[in-house]
């Protein structure tokens, strides 16, 4: 079987995160959406772990769903924030956590509560090395998959520009040995992964890190992956032998840290200023201080080897996020929320869009072209740099 997932998400305890987000609206927008299995997000926070024990019935092990939307399923997640110093400095790097059941979720926050407190942020904060975490994790079961999240992001990525490690030893010690799997983030793509070889033994994984359940943020990246058989097992074991059959994939100049630059909103004088790292500038010519080095030149410095794999991706743009561009008006316009429903309902879901189906009748000319030029490559983004997303262009 095949299955669409999106295996990092946040709930409403997460800092920056809609207060609306509950797991019933999770579950009915991924139904919307395509999704298929998806992470709980936040599962260490007490608060939100009560709804996922009140509200989660268990499918099979370590597979859960709500009575509610029968057609998606729940795997229990997490994100976290390792903080240690290294050489004396110190170093923050994002992981997603994967947990097979409630029992060994338990036994995590029983060993992660001595070095942060769970009940603070929904994405906690844990002091203790990556090194020494990831071998305390796996010494709890084995089966916890330890994910190093949007691995090249700026300031917590674990090739990022702030915690600056060159390899996996670098920054995870022999902890690196029990990483089977990375995700790309919003700024790269499987292109930029491959072209690092050390990270040749490790499989690619999409998500959205999104931080609501609106259309244009859940599932905004995911992946396909082939499952003998859907339990939590199978779902670890396809991550581990690569059964990842394709991601779905904002181009990365969409994502919000691909160029270097500065913001405007970092000037008195509201400019806005990006580079692309050839030019090797380091410092603003607006304020005089360091740019924020984005994602393509932290590829380009470890980049050491021409991708030797056949690579399975596709680039998607959130359709609501399209609709808006071509029709005018935000993503959360009721009008613009109608024509996305009302297209959702003629296409089954927005991923079938994306693979294919073009039930465009009931929607303007020019977003069905909008579409088709998406699905045929034939667009770009103005770079995205310094936490501002990309600016959708098409080609004539």
């Amino acid at each position: 079987m095949f299955k669409i997932c999106d295996l990092h998400i946040h709930s409403k305890f997460s800092g920056g995160a809609s207060k609306n987000i509950d797991i019933f609206k999770i579950a009915s927008n991924s139904d919307i959406k395509g999704i298929q299995l998806v992470g709980t997000g936040d599962c260490l926070h007490p608060l939100w772990l009560t709804e996922l024990r009140t509200k989660l019935i268990e499918y099979s092990d370590g597979i859960f769903y709500i009575p509610e939307v029968l057609n998606v399923n729940f795997v229990l997640q997490t994100e976290i924030e390792a903080i240690w110093k290294h050489n004396s400095h110190v170093k923050k790097i994002h992981f997603v956590l994967l947990f097979p059941n409630f029992d060994k979720l338990e036994e995590s926050i029983d060993f992660l509560s001595k070095f942060g407190n769970l009940a603070k942020e929904g994405r906690p904060k844990i002091y203790k090395s990556a090194e020494n975490l990831i071998f305390g994790l796996k010494s709890i079961d084995e089966n916890i998959e330890i994910i190093p999240a949007h691995i090249f992001t700026p300031y917590f990525g674990l090739f990022g520009d702030t915690p600056h490690f060159n390899t996996m030893k670098e920054a995870l010690g022999y902890g690196m040995n029990y990483i089977n799997c990375i995700e790309t983030g919003l700024s790269a793509d499987p292109l930029m992964v491959r072209s690092i070889s050390e990270l040749n033994k490790v499989s690619i994984i999409s998500n959205s890190d999104c931080h609501s359940t609106s259309f244009h943020r859940l599932g905004r990246e995911a992946t396909l992956i082939k499952l003998n058989k859907l339990n939590y097992h199978n779902l670890v074991d396809s991550i581990k032998r690569s059964k990842i059959v394709k991601t779905y994939e904002f181009k990365p100049s969409q994502g919000k840290y691909y160029y270097d630059g500065h913001r405007p909103g970092r000037h008195l004088d509201n400019k806005d200023y990006y580079c692309s790292p050839k030019l090797n500038i380091e410092i603003c010519p607006y304020c005089k201080k360091k740019l924020t080095k984005g994602v393509l030149a932290r590829v380009q410095d470890l980049s050491d080897q021409i991708n030797p794999f056949k690579l399975n991706f596709q680039y998607v743009v959130p359709i609501l996020h399209l609709i808006s561009i071509v029709l005018g008006g935000s993503e959360y316009d009721k009008r613009n929320l109608s024509i996305y429903l009302n297209l959702i309902e003629n296409n089954d879901s927005e991923f079938a869009i994306w693979e294919g189906k073009s039930n465009f009748e009931s929607i303007p000319e020019n977003l069905a072209d909008a579409i088709r030029k998406i699905r045929n490559g034939k667009f770009w983004f103005i770079p995205g740099h310094d936490a501002l997303y990309g600016k959708l262009q098409f080609e004539n």
